[in-house]
């Protein structure tokens, strides 16, 4: 009988991860002719780190969106399926595992930048530290199980 609930509830649908897209785009090309409009005089690194900064918080809201709808088949491993036979607490368990890793991820780059601009680290490190951040990030998510057996 819980599934015929969830059966009901959980509709596919992928248009708020299309919008999140967009938003993204859009947020892109605004944060860039602001920077140019605004004659902001921030350095190439400031300006990296800022917009490095930005989209590990967008990414962060895709998970806070997941987490919400309980979408988790937007992850890229978990199919449709998998989702519609879970229960409600089962999806908002397993998007909760990947929300929070990825603001931990997100925080920490945000001190690892604050420590950058003071130490004047190179602009390859920085980008360096923030794909190696995000990609452990991915791959500690790998184990996270919607069912747990």
């Amino acid at each position: 009988m819980d599934k015929d609930i969830n059966k009901n509830k959980l509709k596919k649908s992928y248009k708020l991860l299309v919008v999140w897209f967009l938003s993204l785009l859009i947020f892109a090309i605004i944060y860039g002719e602001l920077v140019l409009w605004a004659d902001l005089d921030l350095s190439l690194k400031k300006s990296a780190l800022l917009s490095l900064n930005l989209t590990s918080i967008f990414i962060v809201s895709l998970f806070v969106m997941i987490y919400k709808t309980e979408r988790v088949y937007y992850i890229n491993y978990i199919t449709y399926t998998e989702a519609l036979e879970s229960t409600k607490e089962e999806r908002r368990n397993f998007a909760y595992k990947h929300l929070r890793l990825f603001c931990i991820a997100t925080i920490t780059f945000i001190f690892y930048t604050i420590i950058s601009l003071g130490f004047q680290f190179l602009m390859f490190v920085d980008i360096g530290v923030y794909l190696l951040t995000f990609i452990i990030t991915a791959i500690k998510t790998v184990p996270y199980k919607l069912k747990e057996k």
